[in-house]
């Protein structure tokens, strides 16, 4: 497998050079040396189902419309910078020191690692739809999601995130129609929290608008989230990197240069040489090597919606990885179940769980299919538990193995 060079990423960032920006003053002194909560909180607020869906009143490019710079404000309240971004026609991705975060029009998905604050940039985000991209105020969105796997470190959170009930309530304070859930077994190292919403479809504001909720839509998100990497696999996620004498210059360029700096350079060798740039061949990829250990990376494709996230701590006494996408199978020409055997064969865990968001009466559906008891089986895992919740016109079957 050859890794690129410098030339060939920057080559790659020239023929997309309006969608791609570094922010080097952020990234170049990246440290990620000492023991870390790899688990993500994972926030999802949707004003609506599509894009063609939002209010003809708001912008047409809706939250797309608010400044990276309004972003990197909302950011500073969770504690995490932006590292980089590239953009399509549908999204703007965000590369950040703590994972990832996606903006659609009609959504916004934030997922932040370690102990960042997350929530904390719930108030500024909703006051953002509202002022920048136009969102009516006394309008709930029309669907809210918060997740998380159980913290590895939980004494080290932050208010709100102490505790799941401590993140309920400071949610019940911004929605009325909200419902938690604990999926999993609690004993376990592998159990999951879910905060999810519903607006009334039969609430009207004042400005007259009632968001539409038809069923028209179609969504599926694929999330895997392991611990206990493989020692030797885990490897591939470390390395030797120092920062150059010249990183002053670095940091004094404009955050918009095209010009990679080391962690994006060994971002773009780690993804090749793990084998994640072939699992969606289509897609550009923007990643980030940490230093000295650590990796984090974005895929989209290009005239689309489609993403996928990876985010890696690969230190022994704390290993997590975590992967996501909503690639369709018709997209990728995978089954679900291949896509997991795929990643999961890249990290090697000793447990892993897996979460798969679809809406109803999908095509395939990966609840079906997960409910034969046979299989299908991921080679080298037993399955410990399958777990089925119906919520509105969503499906949510959560799975999780250990290793043989």
């Amino acid at each position: 497998m050859v890794s690129p060079t410098a030339t060939d990423l920057n080559e790659g960032i020239a023929a997309h050079e309006t969608s791609y920006a570094v922010n080097h003053e952020a990234s170049v002194n990246i440290d990620s040396s000492s023991a870390f909560e790899g688990p993500e909180k994972l926030l999802e607020v949707w004003l609506a189902p599509d894009r063609f869906s939002l209010p003809s009143f708001m912008s047409a490019d809706g939250l797309k419309a608010v400044p990276r710079k309004d972003w990197e404000d909302m950011l500073d309240l969770v504690h995490c910078k932006v590292l980089s971004v590239i953009g399509t026609d549908e999204m703007d991705a965000y590369l950040l020191s703590e994972s990832s975060m996606f903006v659609f029009p009609h959504k916004l998905i934030l997922k932040t690692c370690g102990t960042t604050t997350l929530l904390a940039g719930l108030p500024r985000l909703l006051k953002l739809a509202n002022e920048v991209a136009g969102y009516p105020a006394d309008v709930e969105p029309w669907r809210v999601f918060y997740s998380r796997k159980n913290f590895l470190f939980p004494d080290r959170q932050l208010h709100p995130h102490r505790s799941w009930k401590d993140e309920v309530k400071y949610l019940d304070k911004h929605f009325s129609n909200g419902s938690a859930y604990m999926v999993g077994r609690i004993n376990s190292d592998h159990h999951w929290y879910l905060y999810s919403t519903k607006r009334d479809a039969t609430i009207k504001s004042s400005s007259t608008v009632t968001v539409p909720i038809d069923g028209r839509f179609e969504d599926e998100t694929l999330e895997i989230l392991m611990t206990g990497l493989d020692p030797t696999k885990a490897a591939q996620f470390y390395n030797d990197r120092l920062v150059p004498e010249t990183a002053s210059d670095h940091s004094s360029s404009s955050s918009s240069s095209g010009e990679l700096d080391p962690g994006h350079v060994g971002g773009a060798e780690v993804t090749s040489r793990c084998g994640l740039s072939k699992l969606y061949p289509f897609s550009r990829i923007d990643s980030f090597s940490f230093s000295p250990c650590g990796y984090s990376a974005n895929g989209v494709t290009d005239h689309s919606h489609n993403y996928f996230t990876v985010h890696v701590t690969p230190e022994p006494h704390c290993s997590y990885a975590s992967f996501e996408s909503n690639v369709p199978a018709s997209v990728s020409k995978m089954t679900p179940w291949e896509v997991i055997s795929y990643v999961v064969g890249i990290f090697g865990p000793s447990q892993f769980s897996v979460t798969m968001f679809e809406t109803r009466g999908s095509k395939a559906s990966f609840a079906d299919v997960s409910s034969n008891t046979l299989g299908p089986a991921i080679k080298g895992y037993t399955r410990l538990d399958r777990i089925v919740y119906e919520l509105d016109e969503y499906d949510l079957v959560f799975l999780a193995f250990k290793k043989d």
